[in-house]
């Protein structure tokens, strides 16, 4: 999952590796100015790997293989430049959520999610697990997975979920009066102490319609096993999709990485920490784009990928950058499967016992900087949940006598009237 979450940071990075290997893309040799770093990190106790059971393990890949497909919606959309997502947070929220959906908007997110045969209990544990496993698996890396449930006060909510989404995500319950200009504050205050204030504001309003935010956060710092020199910072050219060149911050270094490339892509893994967590760089082979990427690559290739990983010697320019990043995951969530929870009719029954309840949006902030020590990062997902005017439909039986009219409506003109006695 670490791993997934930093996959889909897409950058520029130059690599030149001396390897025999035929997979191997070769290219020029590197500057000879730029220093090679010493392949020994101070020393640490090493990552020991989180233990997942079988069924987990299968979970795990089902949520690899959606990370991909939302990055694909996300990244092949109108305002895919610098897209920079969460899969974590977003399945974290919904792993909320799923504890309120009905059977079968259940059934819609247990294939889009891929969590095959696993029972409610189950999938709870299993995001119950990887939540506690990411917390402790580097302590040289500071982390923050926190949830939270804010519901409007007098809002008839199952005691039930509210139980369930405690105990499997520590979610952190209020109820809370909507009307409050306050409580705007309090919720958009709750997510800037859980992301160090990387995100500050996740709501700028509450409509009258809303009774319900489902809100995951995460944040990440750690510092590269190998850092780069500030010294070795230089301006240079990043040439942009359409040719353009533009000047930016590049930082420098010669250390070994695991590493892999085939006819399209080239892959880095630089590693933060103990080495638990990383960041892996994909960058498009000579002739293809960021475009082709994102078609390329799913969750099967990936595995392929990360399986062909081997250390190399590796000259590497890699961008330092800050950047924010926003998106509506309506569109994509919906594409990818779950379209009963949009819309009411009882599909959140599971929350409370009203067929108005559906998700109103999914809304996601995100915040990346790379820089020479390492990586910091933070996101926030809200999913708001709100009570539509959804009434059972009128009958109107045109089986008596009626009266009926031909009309003009802009203007109201009546052009024909008349009445049915016997049809």
């Amino acid at each position: 999952m670490s791993r997934t979450f930093f996959s889909l940071s897409i950058a520029c990075i130059y690599l030149t590796v001396n390897s025999c290997d035929k997979n191997i893309i070769h290219h020029t040799e590197p500057d000879p100015e730029i220093p090679v770093v010493a392949p020994d990190p101070e020393p640490s106790e090493p990552a020991k790997p989180i233990v997942l059971t079988t069924k987990q393990a299968e979970k795990l890949s089902g949520d690899n293989a959606f990370s991909w497909n939302l990055f694909k919606e996300v990244a092949t959309s109108d305002d895919k430049n610098n897209a920079f997502i969460s899969p974590l947070s977003l399945t974290m929220a919904l792993g909320m959520l799923y504890n309120g959906a009905s059977p079968d908007a259940r059934s819609q997110m247990a294939t889009a999610l891929g969590m095959g045969d696993l029972s409610d209990t189950e999938i709870n544990e299993y995001y119950q697990t990887l939540m506690q496993a990411l917390l402790e698996v580097d302590p040289l890396t500071a982390m923050t997975i926190a949830n939270s449930i804010w519901c409007r006060d007098g809002y008839p909510v199952k005691q039930t979920f509210f139980e369930i989404n405690r105990l499997y995500y520590n979610a952190e319950v209020q109820t809370i009066d909507f009307n409050l200009p306050s409580t705007i504050d309090a919720i958009n205050n709750w997510c800037a102490d859980k992301t160090n204030d990387k995100i500050t504001e996740i709501i700028n309003g509450i409509p009258a319609e809303a009774v319900m935010y489902l809100i995951n956060a995460v944040y990440f710092k750690s510092k590269w096993v190998y850092p780069f020199n500030k010294e070795e910072t230089k301006e240079d050219a990043f040439t942009m999709e359409d040719g353009t060149l533009k000047s930016v911050a590049m930082m420098n270094q010669i250390a070994y990485f695991p590493y892999y490339a085939d006819d399209m892509l080239q892959c880095i893994e630089m590693p933060y920490g103990n080495e638990a967590f990383s960041m892996t760089v994909l960058l498009p082979a000579k002739g293809k784009t960021v475009d082709d990427l994102v078609i390329y690559l799913d969750g099967d290739t990936w595995s392929d990928v990360l399986s062909n990983l081997q250390d190399r010697k590796v000259a590497v320019k890699f961008p330092r950058f800050k950047q924010e990043y926003e998106l509506f995951l309506n569109a994509p969530v919906s594409n990818l499967g779950m379209k009963l929870i949009f819309q009411p009719g009882g599909n959140l029954n599971g929350i409370a016992d009203d067929a108005r309840l559906r998700v109103s949006s999914i809304k996601q902030k995100t915040f990346v900087e790379v820089n020479e020590e390492g990586t910091e990062a933070a996101a926030v997902t809200v999913i708001e949940i709100d009570v539509t005017s959804y009434h059972p439909p009128v009958l109107f039986e045109a089986n008596r006598p009626f009266i009926y009219l031909i009309r003009e409506k802009s203007t109201g003109a009546i052009l024909f009237i008349g009445r049915m006695d016997e049809p």
